[in-house]
């Protein structure tokens, strides 16, 4: 199962992570926000999840080039 979603951190870096709702295997869960590292910014922060509707086909491209490692 591949689960993943484009995620943006407090900074507005996007990427794409493991998103399984209720389950964290990389990160603190908080409500509909997790505190994760950013493999972008490479800092811990928040982030969410958002609608890849939302997004700039700039945008999407981006996100899906840029992925969080498999591994905890």
């Amino acid at each position: 199962m591949n689960a993943t979603a484009i995620v943006q951190c407090r900074k507005g870096h996007l990427f794409r992570t493991v998103w399984v709702p209720l389950v964290s295997f990389k990160a603190v869960r908080l409500g509909r926000l997790r505190f994760q590292y950013c493999p972008v910014g490479k800092h811990w922060t928040l982030v969410a999840p958002v609608d890849p509707a939302q997004l700039t086909e700039e945008q999407r491209r981006l996100a899906n080039e840029r992925l969080d490692s498999a591994l905890p």
